[in-house]
């Protein structure tokens, strides 16, 4: 048996008991606290370097439950957040205290191959979406780590292998189901709520619960993937290699960017990893300068291979459990600065998990207007993210300490940051995040979540709350 402990409103003062079991029978899923079987596992999530303690778990099955617990939460001024897939950097499915609304069991994925469209529940996965998608060869933006939720990423803006050829996840988003703060169900598309809709595509958790998408589908088939590697001692001749390489691909090249990572024999090496998408020739044609232009590789598996392939490369390097802490920006180009910067703190990665990858965005990515999405950020740009990456939790301190080093460097030369790649407590940067369109975000989250219910996110914060 477990003992009930008590739930704190934000004001400090207890929930009754009865209001709490009251929620409970009006729930079809569990409603799970500390101590119960399953509440471990419910709070588990990617990023261990993150540890919070929801006071309740719901685990919904459906969208009645969500709505009931987000009225639950509104009429106790508890705080409340929301768990997709469980894999932000900074950990923003949990809270400390208060109830996570757990989405993770809101599954189901229906493609129409005709439309080329597909419906997914909050709670799918993008390997999950990507097998139900390419049983009809079709595929959408989306995350590099299958195991990654489809809704945060979406919500945050989402960053894939095929952005140079149809942009963002959140660009090929077609619309939302949604609970807003009040308890109401709403669906946001270009026609219902277009507010709303707007906001959701890179605004991130800020405006409501999302318990389903809808996502436009492009025919890929098999593509070029894997990754040619060099000992690290060429790691600014391959920098600087790919400034210049980059810059005339076309939209089939989807991503393509250059990290330093340790082998699984202790070997750091520095790679050039490229998706490709598009006819296998004309493919490797244009990819062959990358095995011909720099000394032999060490390494070199780049292939055709399947989409799912292409999204499951990453899984082996970012797996659940690891204590993790990312730094990161969008950069104009690999300066001669920048590349010295990057080669001088990669020759002091004090973690063999760690990798810091630094990647180029082009195409049709870049097509969208500014404000025709929330997400704002559209010229060509290298993003550089420092993902330190470690088991043991005494080396935090240093790991993390290495990685602020490494972008107290690097700040100078960036502008601007992608909101998935931010870590825990870093408040101040959010409006770097969205730029000029931070404003009209602040208006479509005054009308929606006057109060800021939904404030355990990178949060935009409505000027109605003294919160």
């Amino acid at each position: 048996m477990f003992a009930e402990t008590s739930v704190l409103n934000l004001e400090g003062q207890r929930v009754p008991e009865s209001l709490i079991q009251d929620f409970k029978t009006r729930l079809r899923g569990r409603l799970l606290r500390p101590g119960m079987d399953g509440y471990e596992d419910s709070r588990r999530i990617w990023n261990s370097n993150v540890v919070k303690r929801p006071s309740l778990i719901a685990r919904c099955i459906g969208v009645a439950d969500v709505v009931n617990s987000v009225n639950f939460a509104r009429r106790n001024n508890v705080l409340v957040s929301i768990k997709g897939g469980g894999h932000s950097i900074a950990g923003l499915g949990l809270c400390d205290g208060g109830l996570t609304i757990d989405l993770t069991s809101l599954k189901g994925v229906s493609v129409d191959p005709v439309e080329k469209t597909a419906r997914a529940g909050a709670g799918v996965t993008w390997g999950e979406f990507d097998h139900e998608a390419q049983l009809h060869g079709l595929a959408t933006t989306g995350g590099e780590v299958s195991t990654t939720g489809i809704s945060g990423l979406t919500l945050g803006g989402g960053i894939g292998w095929l952005l140079g050829k149809f942009g963002t996840s959140c660009d090929n988003l077609i619309s939302a189901d949604v609970v807003t703060a009040d308890g109401d169900f709403l669906t946001a598309n270009a026609d219902q709520n277009k507010d709303l809709f707007w906001a959701l595509r890179g605004g991130g958790g800020n405006f409501g619960v999302v318990t389903s998408l809808m996502y436009k589908l492009h025919p890929v088939g098999r593509v070029l993937g894997g990754f040619v590697a060099w000992p690290t001692a060429k790691t600014s001749e391959v920098l600087g290699f790919l400034q210049d390489f980059a810059q005339e691909l076309p939209d089939e090249v989807g991503k393509i960017g250059a990290e330093v990572i340790t082998t699984r024999d202790g070997k750091p090496i520095v790679i050039i990893r490229p998706g490709y998408i598009g006819p296998i020739d004309e493919g490797e044609r244009l990819l062959a300068p990358i095995r011909r232009r720099i000394a032999k590789p060490l390494y070199d598996n780049m292939r055709p291979m399947t989409y799912e392939a292409l999204q499951t490369q990453r899984d082996a390097y970012w797996p659940w459990g690891k204590q993790n802490y990312f730094k990161s920006g969008f950069v104009d180009d690999l300066s001669d600065g920048f590349i010295e910067t990057y080669r001088a703190h990669t020759e002091n990665v004090p973690s063999p998990h760690s990798q810091i990858a630094v990647e180029y965005y082009h195409g049709a990515y870049c097509r969208a207007r500014t404000d025709e999405v929330a997400y704002p950020h559209r010229q060509k740009a290298w993003s550089l993210a420092i993902g330190a990456s470690w088991v043991d939790s005494s080396q935090s301190e240093r790991n993390i300490r290495w990685a602020r080093d490494f972008w107290r460097e690097i700040e100078p030369l960036s502008g601007g940051v992608y909101v998935n790649f931010m870590s825990e407590g870093e408040d101040d940067r959010i409006r770097i995040a969205y730029g000029k369109n931070y404003p009209r975000l602040v208006s479509v989250k005054n009308k929606y979540d006057p109060t800021n219910l939904f404030r355990v996110n990178e949060n935009v914060k409505p000027t109605v709350a003294s919160s």
